[in-house]
């Protein structure tokens, strides 16, 4: 009967459900809101492919394009995994990247190691400004290392 109950419970939470039931409870939030402008030499990089990876059990990936202002946005990306029954570490690889002259050039990466939406920046909104003139750098102001050319809003 417990292994039948275990059963249920792991294919409800691998199955798309309502956020308000109980099997949401567990519903990761593996790459929250993106909001992005991207400029080069200051001007808005417009009308280009922007790619949004992520890895948690298996690489997934979404495109969009910057809009006439440069700016691109993404909605966040829940999943479930019976992984998360397990005690074990979460940590999602994600990264931003962008297609400039058929070059695909990263903008940003991370591990997230919290299932909230906005654990990336400690709960804040997930809103940079990438200039691609600027150096890639190293962050751990968040918890985890963070490569990035862009910066954020405190």
């Amino acid at each position: 009967m417990k292994l039948i109950l275990l059963l249920t419970l792991a294919l409800s939470y691998l199955t798309e459900v309502n956020s308000m039931s109980i099997f949401g409870v567990g519903k990761t939030c593996v790459f929250s809101e993106v909001k992005v402008n991207v400029t080069k030499n200051g001007l808005p990089l417009k009308n280009i492919q922007v790619i949004r990876r992520w890895e948690w059990n298996k690489l997934k990936e979404d495109t969009t394009t910057t809009d006439e202002n440069g700016v691109f946005t993404f909605p966040p990306v829940f999943e479930s995994s019976v992984s998360r029954f397990l005690p074990m570490e979460l940590v999602i690889a994600q990264g931003l990247y962008i297609i400039e002259n058929g070059e695909e050039k990263k903008i940003w990466s991370n591990s997230k190691r919290e299932p909230e939406e906005n654990a990336e920046f400690e709960g804040r909104p997930f809103v940079l400004n990438c200039e691609l003139t600027n150096e890639m750098k190293i962050y751990r102001d968040f918890g985890s290392i963070m490569r990035t050319l862009c910066t954020w809003e405190d």
